[in-house]
Formats: C-alpha cells, structure tokens, sequence
C-alpha cells in the first residue's frame, strides 16, 4: 500500500533530498560518499542499515527487471510459459520463486494479449513477498486491509485456488475503481471489495489471516532510472508511524486467535519498519513469527540510532535492492496468540 493513489508499490519522500550517491565507506560509523549522484539524503542515511552500504547504493543506480507474476487463476504454467516464448522473451524464475517470471524481451508487459486476458500480472519480486509469507490456504477467511491495486490481493486469491473468501478493503474510490479492475481482469473468483478507512474497519468478522501492506514513505521504491518514488510533505511522513500502527492494531483485533498477520512496507525506515512492530507488541498477545527460510535480505534490526527494538524483531526480514534486484521491502510475520 501507498500514502499516494498512483503509484503501485511505494509512496513519497522521507524527509529532505540532497545530491549524494555513488560510493560510500564506513570510518568509525560515518560515510564518506564518492562521485555525486541524486540520491536522496534520508536513504543515504538507512544505507547504514544495509550489510553492504555500498553495494546497496549502487543497485539504485540500476534499472529495474521486468517481473511477471504468473496467475494460475487464468491459465497454466506451460501456456504461459510457451506464450512468453511466442513473443520471443527469455525468463527466469529468480530465488526459486514459483509464480514469479524475471523476463527481457517483452517491450510494454502492460500492453501484450496475455495481459489483458490475465494470465499475468507485472509484479516486482520483493512485492509478491508478503503474499507469500502469510501463506494462505484454501477456504480460509483472508483480509488484504490496504489493498489497491489489488496485485498481492489477486495472488492471495491465486493461493488459495479461489476458494474461501478475500476481504479487499481500500479508502479511496479510485483506488477501488483500479482494484476492481484488476481483480476482472485477473479472474478473481473470491474477492469481495470494501470501503472503510483501514482503522475503522468493523469488527464483525474475524479473519483466518490478515496482510497489512501499510501506507508509508515508499524509500524502497527509488531508483535513478524508472523508480516510483515520489516526494511528500515532511509533516505527512511523520504521521506514517501512527497509521500504520493503528492499521497494525485494527488486524490484530480482526484476526483470530491462533490466526498470522503479515505487516509489510517498502521502506528502510525503522521507524515504519520495527518500530511499528515493537510498538505493537508492548500492547497486544503477538508473536513474532520467522520467516521461511531461504529467504534473501538480512534481518530485522534491534537497535537505531537512540532506539532500541525486542530482540524477537530479528525474526522479521529487510529485503535489499543489491540483493534482489528489486524494490526495497520490509515484511514481518506476527501470530495472535490469546
């Protein structure tokens, strides 16, 4: 989800933009950055988050693959895979995905034959993550709370065969419009669209699993070339916190006991990422889950500059540009446990 209603994965501006970029060191806990490039300043500064700031820098200097995630809601894997061919692209399954298509070759995926009849949907890697993680299965009860565009609600609904039933809630009517669309177009038999603002959704159902693929300042989404990122007012970006907690909370009192809960970002932004979560768990039965193993990224830190997080905030999971070639992500999975 994004602060911003036209953009896919990711929303604004964290704070103020410097010109730095290029090759960054580490001496004593400070940067030295070498040939300048339009980086902006608050990722400069979450690169000392990464394993490898340097490397991180430069991934953002590169454009971005086309990933297509394959939807077995309209047609197999082989005449997909021989349509991919027929329109002479190669392909890759990156990180062992099962559903997830790396190609070249396929100049304007929005605008081929197989797009409209939804036999795939363009979809970065890191982005069909949090889908992943919560895992849902056949005939469960699932609440996508922030959910337009509707890419990671289509392929819950692809998990879970199109049987049992996908809540998709969104605030704004546009975006509903854009969710609605897709979830057509992807032939999303089990969807059943709502408009409510995340935290006021009501209370009447209770839900197996629930995503949160919160609104927040979209850092994750920037690159040189081709990046969705987009700049907002720093007032705004200081009340993502708050948002996102209260979104957080708002799950966690609609899924059952026993049930999981998903909370994802594309930001590096601690505040947004572990924060939230650590905050979460000072006030509700949560558990912090781990994630399935073999997963790239590093994980989820336990301390920031004057802050410190639970120790169990390790289990949650930062996904890096220099490691996938894709969006910046953050994806925590968290289990009621009253």
């Amino acid at each position: 989800m994004r602060v911003r209603t036209d953009l896919q994965d990711g929303t604004g501006v964290c704070g103020r933009q410097n010109l730095l970029g290029g090759r960054l060191t580490s001496r004593a806990g400070r940067f030295t950055l070498g040939h300048m490039l339009p980086v902006p300043g608050e990722i400069t500064r979450h690169a000392r988050l990464a394993d490898d700031p340097e490397a991180f820098l430069e991934a953002l200097h590169r454009p971005l693959p086309t990933d297509l995630r394959w939807n077995p809601l309209a047609v197999d894997r082989a005449r997909f895979e021989e349509m991919l061919e027929r329109e002479g692209s190669g392909w890759e399954r990156p990180f062992g995905s099962d559903d997830l298509y790396r190609v070249t070759g396929l100049p304007g995926p929005g605008l081929t034959w197989a797009y409209h009849l939804g036999w795939y949907h363009p979809q970065g890697y890191t982005s069909t993550l949090p889908p992943a993680v919560l895992a849902p299965r056949p005939g469960e009860n699932v609440l996508d709370l922030c959910a337009a565009p509707g890419g990671k609600t289509s392929q819950l609904a692809a998990m879970m065969q199109g049987e049992g039933l996908v809540v998709a809630n969104d605030i704004s009517i546009g975006r509903l419009s854009v969710l609605a669309a897709n979830l057509e177009r992807l032939r999303v038999p089990n969807a059943l669209l709502s408009r409510y603002r995340g935290e006021s959704l009501p209370e009447s159902l209770s839900f197996d699993r629930v995503l949160v693929d919160a609104p927040c300042s979209g850092e994750g989404t920037f690159r040189i070339e081709g990046g969705r990122w987009r700049e907002d007012p720093p007032e705004a970006v200081r009340k993502l916190p708050g948002v996102q907690l209260r979104l957080l909370q708002k799950a966690f009192r609609l899924v059952r006991p026993g049930g999981l809960v998903c909370y994802s970002t594309c930001t590096y932004a601690p505040e947004e990422d572990e924060g939230v979560v650590a905050a979460l768990l000072e006030t509700t039965g949560a558990e912090v889950m781990p994630l399935p193993e073999g997963l790239s990224g590093t994980p989820g830190i336990t301390e920031w500059e004057e802050a410190t997080y639970p120790s169990e905030l390790a289990r949650t999971r930062r996904f890096w540009p220099h490691h996938t070639d894709s969006w910046g992500f953050y994806v925590a999975l968290l289990r009621r446990r009253d």
